[in-house]
Parts: C-alpha cells; sequence; structure tokens
C-alpha cells in the first residue's frame, strides 16, 4: 500500500511548494509605509468595512481590501460592472453561494468569454489590475516573479484598452500561453505566462486544496438531460462502442459501451460486463446508478482528508470546471476491480486523479458505495508517458477469456489521441 502511494506521489510536482500568491509582510527590522498600508487595510478587510462580503480567495479579498467597491456585501448572484478604478470599470462576478469569485478590469465581454471559455480571460483581468494596485509595494516586486512576461508593453497599457482592440490567443498545449491585443492592425500590449493553474487562479496549492474541499462538499449536480452521446448509432449490430481518445497511453481512455435492446441503444451497466461498466459509470452521468464515492484528499504536506459524496456530484463538477475524462482499469480480483480516473483540463493546465476500487457487488445492485484516493490539480506539464506503464492498464477485450460468455466486442489496435470518425459494431457469436 505504502509502496503504491509512493508511485502516485511521483506524479505530483517536486515543487509543489505553496507560492504564497496571497499578500505575506515579512518580519523585518524596519517596515516601509507600504507593509503599513497594506496591514492596516488587511485589517480593515475583516472588520466592518468588507466583513459581510465572502470572497473566494484570499487574494481577492486582499485585493478589494485596496479598492472602492460599496456595496459589493450586498450584490447578488451575478456580474457588475458599475465598479471602477482610474476610471477603467471594473469586473466583479458574485457566485451562486455568494461569494466574490472574480475581480479585474474589464477587458473582456460576457459573450467572449462564453463562446470561447478560457481561465486567461479572468486571470488577465485580476493580474493586470494588481500590478496598478500594488504599484510601490514589496508585493509589486513579488508579481514580478511570477511567470508573466511583457513582450511589447506594459501593465499600464492595460488601463488604456477599451474594447475596440482585436484580441488574440495562442499557445503551446500544457505549457504556456501568449496573448496579444491590437489597434488598427498593430501589436500594443503582447504577453506570454505560464499555463500554471496556481498563477491562473491566484491560488497556492493550500488553498487550492482546502477551496476544492469546499466545492465538492457543496456541489450538487443538476439533473442533466439525457445525451445523444454525439453519436448516430448503427442499424445492425447488439454492441456498439463509441470510440474516444486516449491520455498519455493506450490503456487510458474514454470510449464509452452500449448495448442494443427493446428500447435502443443504452450505456451497458451491467455485473456480467464489468468492465465496459465500470469505464461507462466513471466516464458518463447517464447510466443511472446511485452510487456513493468515499474519497481521501492526499493533500500538501502528507496530509489527508476524508468525506463521502454523491459520485454523479464528483463527476459534475470535474465538467463544470471543464475537464476531460479518461479512464483505466487496473487490476481485478473476485470482487474488486481496481482502476484509475483521469480528469483532465488542458486549458488550465491541471488534472484530477482518482484511484478507485469498485466492488462486483456494488455493481450488481446499481448502488453503494465507491473509495478512491484523490490527488487534484496536478500540473499536467509534470505528466509524462514515463511515468505510467502500458501493461498495468488493461483494454476492454482483455477479459474475453475470463467471463462466461464470448467477447462481443472487437480487438482493437493501439491509437493515437484522436477521436476516430466512427464507432466501433459487432454482433454477438451465437
Amino acid at each position: 500500500m505504502a509502496q503504491r502511494k509512493s508511485e502516485r506521489r511521483d506524479i505530483i510536482s517536486k515543487e509543489r511548494e505553496p507560492s504564497n500568491n496571497i499578500i505575506q509582510i515579512k518580519n523585518r527590522t524596519t517596515m516601509n509605509k507600504s507593509h503599513c498600508l497594506i496591514i492596516v487595510l488587511l485589517m480593515l478587510a475583516s472588520t466592518s468595512a468588507w466583513g459581510k462580503a465572502v470572497y473566494s480567495t484570499a487574494r481577492l479579498q486582499a485585493m478589494a481590501s485596496l479598492l472602492s467597491l460599496p456595496g459589493i456585501d450586498t450584490l447578488s448572484t451575478g456580474r457588475y460592472t458599475h465598479f471602477s478604478y482610474k476610471s477603467h470599470p471594473l469586473n466583479v462576478r458574485i457566485n451562486r453561494w455568494k461569494e466574490v469569485e472574480h475581480i479585474g478590469l474589464s477587458l473582456f465581454s460576457p459573450e467572449v468569454k462564453r463562446v470561447q471559455q478560457s481561465p486567461v480571460y479572468d486571470f488577465l483581468e485580476r493580474y493586470l489590475l494588481e500590478l496598478d494596485i500594488y504599484k510601490g509595494t514589496d508585493h509589486a516586486i513579488r508579481l514580478g516573479f511570477e511567470q508573466v512576461q511583457f513582450e511589447i508593453g506594459n501593465a499600464s497599457v492595460a488601463l488604456k484598452l477599451d474594447g475596440s482592440e482585436e484580441f488574440r490567443q495562442s499557445g503551446k498545449a500544457f505549457r504556456n500561453y501568449h496573448v496579444e491585443w491590437l489597434k488598427e492592425g498593430k501589436v500594443i500590449l503582447a504577453i506570454s505566462f505560464d499555463m500554471d493553474y496556481q498563477l491562473l487562479s491566484g491560488c497556492n496549492t493550500v488553498e487550492l486544496e482546502k477551496n476544492y474541499l469546499k466545492k465538492i462538499r457543496r456541489y450538487r449536480t443538476e439533473n442533466a438531460a439525457p445525451s445523444d452521446f454525439d453519436a448516430a448509432f448503427p442499424n445492425d449490430g447488439e454492441y456498439y462502442i463509441k470510440g474516444g481518445s486516449t491520455f498519455m497511453i493506450d490503456g487510458i481512455r474514454n470510449d464509452l459501451y452500449f448495448q442494443k435492446g427493446k428500447d435502443g441503444w443504452t450505456l451497458i451497466s451491467s455485473s456480467s460486463k464489468p468492465y465496459q461498466s465500470i469505464a461507462n459509470t466513471m466516464l458518463s452521468m447517464q447510466t443511472g446508478g446511485d452510487y456513493d464515492l468515499t474519497f481521501t484528499l492526499d493533500m500538501y504536506g502528507y496530509k489527508e482528508e476524508k468525506d463521502t459524496v454523491k459520485l454523479i456530484d464528483w463527476l459534475g463538477m470535474c465538467a463544470k470546471e471543464g475537464c476531460t475524462p479518461y479512464f483505466g482499469m487496473k487490476s481485478k480480483t473476485d470482487s474488486l476491480y481496481t482502476g484509475t480516473v483521469f480528469m483532465v483540463n488542458e486549458t488550465s493546465g491541471f488534472l484530477h486523479m482518482l484511484s478507485v476500487k469498485f466492488p462486483i457487488a456494488t455493481l450488481q445492485e446499481g448502488k453503494g458505495n465507491i473509495e478512491g484516493r484523490l490527488f487534484v490539480y496536478v500540473p499536467l506539464h509534470n505528466v509524462t508517458e514515463k511515468l505510467f506503464n502500458n501493461t498495468d492498464y488493461k483494454k476492454a477485450d482483455y477479459e474475453k477469456k475470463e467471463i462466461n460468455d464470448s467477447n462481443p466486442f472487437p480487438v482493437r489496435n493501439n491509437r493515437s489521441n484522436q477521436r476516430p470518425a466512427d464507432g466501433r459494431t459487432e454482433k454477438r457469436d451465437k
């Protein structure tokens, strides 16, 4: 057990030290005026002036203490732009739990954020505002050490943006982003920064884990409409594989498995096809099972936190974060299957990893408890194929000699990380 835990820790960054992105006042013999100002304002932030408002991160609370945001504690869920900073409108957003989840310069319209969803928008709005409000303080120096490079222009240019500029975004997968603002065809501001979720979110590892626990404990998945699975099912055949893609190695994938019955094609959920059923359960919210997930969250500093939530809520929250699910089966006994779920967020540069134990009895009942060990916000740039042993993860067809039925699913060759043009079908051998 200790060895398996150690192997999984290899995926976690060796640099997983808290980056202390919130304001920190260092002990010194002599404190300058900027230190004193920040201390006073942070004290005010915890008293009546800002005491009623709740912030989703410590960084946002610190920013609010330096801004004039009257009435922010009275706002209901929604987006607000009536606040301003140096005559530039601010973008303030309140989530459904009445928390202030974003404060930044208003640089992007809600339509842009909705059509082209990206963590870049909130980050740029917040970070460019921070650079100006902390100008002349030690915290501004600290911001300068973060992995953000101004290639053309500087932070003051952001205060002159009026929305008429053209915005471009590019980058290298899992590594970095590059953004540009253009005026009359000329680049007036260009910035490059790492695809690092601590940087993008404004939270260090400890705060990310704390916030994750808070979010998963309160999250409830709304009743989702039946999905069409983005696939046209064939007219013939009894079983169908909706081919997905792979993550890192061929044994970690997100194929979905269907069976044709009197009501048409449905996701397989049967103890007679445990691999396919468990894969479907961990990849889709449409299998209809009523499962609890008891997870142990592996936290910074070798700490742990244990809790139980509905599996569908965990899947739903991962989907809400923009994660793509992948699953790999690792082993089986007479009563238990083990595997790993990877929730991959390619735009924010992280994954959640759940090593899960799925009892056969629970699958037979269609309800019950599943146990797992959870790692969250693992940087994608730390995850490579070398960390995985392809022989540890099994394909669906590995069970064909172990179940009392001929295997109806075709044996597939290794594929690249690309979605096939169509699914696979095959009739059951009689």
